[in-house]
């Protein structure tokens, strides 16, 4: 075990145990409560609940650390059932990062899904028909497995690797780097071998990053449009209207949280050595620690945002529900999309 701090080692596991006593919550009342409002949209919210839940258990399994040096940057095991075994830790780290690309992946399938329902609403019926989960589901693997295969022959912690950084990494964490699961990008002060595999890495996990957030930028910029054209053309209700701005507005929170907890800290990590830039600290106490916490403050976002969660959980009776049926069929015919009734 390699002992950071007390931040370092209980925040993550804070966090986990609100992931694991959050996400059933939530999920509980995406399948209960919304069947009306949310239509089928409620699955894809479950299925990010169900990720989220499976990325706090490899939190758990794999807790890292991350800190920068003279060469370059590493990841590395700080405890877990792999911490003892150097190259099964590897690839277990490798796994654990290929989460952060599964997330992104999801929330590229969630703008497709709301694209969908608006530009192509008699297409979006066929989006959980069994050819279409299948698409998506290879969509994901495919997403996840070429990060955590990128991290693994790209940055996997060679002898080399270990022997160039092992006087840095024994004054700092008293351990010795041959002994310690580790991924690593060094980009300076290493064999030409070394210095290629970390930038090619390096580069190819920013082309992922950033291919999703352009993907997120471009489809809500044209779904904000349209909302604003249906809006002013009065080809949906009002309260059809309001129900795809708070579909919209959630969609936006759930993907600022890993663009702020997961982008920013991950491309800072990759970056700041390059520059000389030391972030040591920010490293290890705020970028590991900010991976944690989304898995948990994702459900929250929207429990808070979807009126009919809110008042499930406060108890407060919601009053689209008695009249959803009678807004379910005066809008069926202006909208055509799913969610077509109206919510508060």
């Amino acid at each position: 075990m390699i002992y950071i701090s007390w931040y370092h080692q209980n925040f993550p596991r804070i966090f986990g145990v609100f992931s694991y006593i959050i996400n059933p919550i939530f999920i509980y009342l995406a399948l209960t409560k919304s069947k009306t409002q949310m239509g089928n949209y409620r699955f894809l919210l479950v299925a990010f609940a169900v990720f989220d839940l499976f990325y706090s258990t490899n939190e758990f399994l794999t807790p890292l650390a991350v800190t920068g040096n003279s060469h370059g940057f590493v990841v590395f095991l700080t405890e877990g059932p792999f911490f003892e075994h150097p190259e099964l830790g590897a690839h277990a780290i490798s796994n654990r990062c290929g989460f952060i690309s599964l997330s992104y992946a999801l929330l590229i399938i969630h703008f497709v899904y709301r694209y969908i329902a608006l530009f192509h609403p008699e297409l979006h019926r066929n989006f959980f028909h069994p050819i279409g989960v299948l698409i998506y589901a290879l969509f994901l693997l495919i997403h996840g497995a070429s990060w955590s295969v990128i991290c693994q022959q790209c940055l996997g912690g060679t002898d080399e690797i270990r022997e160039l950084i092992r006087d840095e990494f024994m004054a700092e964490y008293h351990a010795d780097t041959r002994d310690v699961p580790m991924l690593a990008a060094l980009y300076w002060n290493a064999s030409d071998a070394i210095r290629f595999r970390s930038w090619l890495g390096i580069v190819l996990l920013t082309v992922i990053s950033f291919y999703a957030m352009t993907i997120y930028f471009v489809l809500g910029y044209k779904i904000m449009r349209k909302i604003r054209s249906m809006q002013a053309n009065s080809s949906m209700s009002k309260n059809s209207i309001r129900l795809q701005k708070k579909l919209f507005l959630t969609l936006i929170i759930q993907t600022c949280i890993p663009i702020f907890a997961s982008f920013l800290p991950t491309v800072l990590s990759w970056y700041a050595p390059i520059f000389g830039i030391d972030l040591s600290w920010w490293n290890t106490n705020v970028a590991t620690v900010a991976l944690s916490a989304f898995p948990f403050i994702d459900p929250l976002a929207v429990i808070y945002l979807v009126p009919s969660y809110r008042n499930a959980i406060l108890r407060k009776r919601d009053p689209t529900v008695a009249s959803s049926s009678a807004i379910q069929g005066a809008n069926k015919n202006a909208s055509k999309i799913d969610c077509s009734s109206g919510i508060n």
